[in-house]
């Protein structure tokens, strides 16, 4: 069976036609879902189909009273990032859903998510997920207990000072920390951070760590049809699976990267000042 991609948003942005598009377009037997509101709606076209959050509210907003906010970003934005996880089990637990692949709305999906070697790539990365029923029914109610009593939300802060998601030293408590808590659950569990072999799941466009960087961000190249990222250490070009263009300035990039819109043969690298794909040699 081909695992359904779901995507969760509620806002009207035009960026998210590109996400749900390149996710259509990647994966053209897979049912796309958005979990949307009435302002985008519209977007439920060409096989998409919208489903209202509403409808799937009723676990999360039992989650509200509990939620302790300590984020630089409002209170009911970070709410709903935890929200979303009580959305989603709910969601495929109705429709009878048993695993999918979960991508946040500012991601750009290239490759097939049948692909069983990505399965068990959960909770790594909160923005690119393959989760299971019973994995979300273990992370709710994880993460409940840990909203729920004081200590171990002691532990979650602590944790998130460990990590270093801190501005001006105020800890930035997220469902990113909650999932690499969460995971410390299953010690086999494999780390990956996104990497295989001679493909990776895009961290954050910002942070090239150890790719080859252009204006501070990750320099992608397509080479006939497909997009890479360089290895500076191996000098080995990196097939992506996905992009996330995480922050308000590079969500206008995403039309730029949709797969309709590259060209099928030729050498580029993508140039973010002129916005253009430059010709190049592959070295």
């Amino acid at each position: 069976m081909t695992l359904p991609i779901v995507l969760i948003h509620r806002g009207d942005d035009t960026y998210l036609s590109y996400s749900l598009r390149q996710a259509e377009v990647s994966n053209p037997d897979a049912s796309v879902f958005l979990l949307g509101t009435a302002i985008n709606q519209h977007f439920a076209s060409d096989g998409i189909t919208h489903v209202m959050i509403h409808s799937y509210m009723q676990s999360a907003s039992a989650f509200a009273p509990i939620y302790k906010h300590m984020h630089i970003m409002p209170l009911s934005y970070n709410l709903f990032c935890f929200q979303r996880w009580f959305v989603l089990r709910d969601f495929m637990r109705d429709n009878q859903i048993q695993a999918c692949c979960y991508i946040d709305s500012d991601v750009m999906l290239y490759e097939n998510v049948n692909n069983p070697i990505y399965h068990d790539f959960k909770m790594e990365f909160v923005w690119t997920n393959f989760v299971s029923l019973d994995l979300l029914d273990r992370f709710c109610a994880f993460t409940t207990t840990y909203f729920a009593n004081t200590m171990l939300y002691g532990q979650l802060v602590q944790e998130t000072k460990q990590l270093g998601h801190l501005s001006n030293n105020l800890p930035l408590v997220s469902d990113m920390v909650v999932g690499l808590l969460f995971l410390r659950q299953f010690p086999q569990y494999t780390y990956t951070h996104g990497r295989y072999d001679d493909r990776m799941f895009d961290e954050n466009i910002n942070r090239p760590i150890w790719a080859e960087s252009l204006e501070g961000k990750r320099k992608v190249y397509l080479n006939d049809g497909q997009l890479y990222t360089k290895d500076v250490a191996s000098k080995a070009y990196i097939r992506l699976n996905s992009l996330h263009f995480q922050g308000t300035v590079m969500k206008d990039f995403m039309s730029f990267f949709f797969t309709p819109h590259l060209s099928k043969k030729g050498s580029f690298y993508f140039d973010y000042q002129t916005r253009l794909w430059m010709p190049t040699v592959l070295t």
